[in-house]
């Protein structure tokens, strides 16, 4: 099976991470920026890296954007450039656009011009970094376009003085699954099992129902 195609212009630090990380879960990336240092630093890491500007319409009108299933405009901190970027993509057809703002403000422009997701990666580590210091058994959390969050966390000797899962059903949050010993469990297997500190608990609730039996468990 063919490899997704991405293509990431900007090469900032964002970018670059971006790439790397693309690469890493099994994408093929071509990563473009007009600074040639930044395209040489990343050449190694991805598919394809190319010298050229996002923001002339030149450039953007000779590229096969088909090719891709999704364009990420990674250009966070110069607003205007971000913006004729996007500009420049919907001309040339391009549908999937993903875009890295730096404010609420370039946040709405972005979405306004109709891009497919605009993201404030700022907002999104303070969030996440608020999270994790209010419950530091909470190891990941990724809010859904549904509105609910989907979190795992680790259960601990104090959860389980607190009947965790009986916690978990009154606060209408739903485990998914567990994992243990890096081997992963269904809902069903887990009912029939008694939890153990270090498990891990795939749960999915609204924002407010988690946040409600995280502070139970306080």
């Amino acid at each position: 099976m063919a490899k997704k195609r991405i293509a990431v212009i900007g090469l900032g630090r964002f970018g670059s991470a971006f790439c790397r990380a693309a690469r890493g879960a099994g994408l093929e990336v071509m990563a473009m920026d007009s600074d040639q240092e930044r395209v040489h630093a990343i050449a190694d890491d991805v598919a394809e890296a190319i010298i050229a500007d996002g923001t002339d319409p030149k450039v953007t009108a000779s590229i096969d954007w088909r090719q891709f299933f999704a364009v990420v405009v990674a250009i966070g901190t110069d607003l205007q450039s971000s913006l004729i970027t996007i500009l420049n993509l919907k001309e040339a057809g391009v549908e999937t656009i993903w875009c890295k703002t730096r404010d609420s403000y370039h946040h709405k422009l972005a979405q306004k011009m109709g891009v497919s997701r605009a993201i404030n990666p700022e907002q999104a580590m303070g969030e996440m970094v608020a999270a994790w210091l209010g419950h530091p058994e909470l190891l990941t959390r990724q809010v859904l376009s549904t509105g609910q969050v989907m979190a795992e966390l680790e259960v601990n000797a104090s959860h389980l003085e607190r009947n965790l899962v009986g916690l978990l059903g009154r606060h209408h949050v739903r485990l998914l699954g567990m994992t243990r010993y890096k081997d992963y469990q269904p809902e069903q297997l887990i009912q029939s099992a008694r939890l153990q500190p270090g498990d891990k608990l795939l749960l999915l609730a609204d924002v407010e129902q988690l946040e409600t039996c995280l502070r139970s468990l306080s």
